[in-house]
């Protein structure tokens, strides 16, 4: 059975939720191929986006494309995806 565990940054527009059988981490879970993420952005709601890490490691993210995300902790691809639309001027530094 799959269950969700939230692992967020306080100060990050980005928060990763992860489907996967298993405990949380300090810094989140290490993603892995075939790992469901569910990415909110608290000022953006309408980029909400669930994806299946592929094969390859990556993700799709709206105006972002593919991102690695295997590899990576949860805190990670969230730092990784908020960085990504604050460099694109998608959405502002807190």
């Amino acid at each position: 059975m799959r269950r969700a565990i939230a692992i967020s940054r306080l100060a990050a527009l980005a928060v990763v939720l992860l489907v996967v059988a298993g405990a949380a981490f300090a810094g989140g879970r290490v993603l892995t191929p075939m790992d469901i993420v569910t990415i909110r952005i608290l000022e953006a709601p309408d980029l909400d986006t669930t994806a299946r890490v592929e094969t390859d490691g990556t993700i799709g993210f709206p105006y972002l494309g593919r991102i690695k995300a295997a590899g990576l902790t949860q805190d990670e691809l969230a730092r990784r995806i908020e960085r990504g639309l604050i460099e694109r001027k998608i959405l502002s530094r807190p």
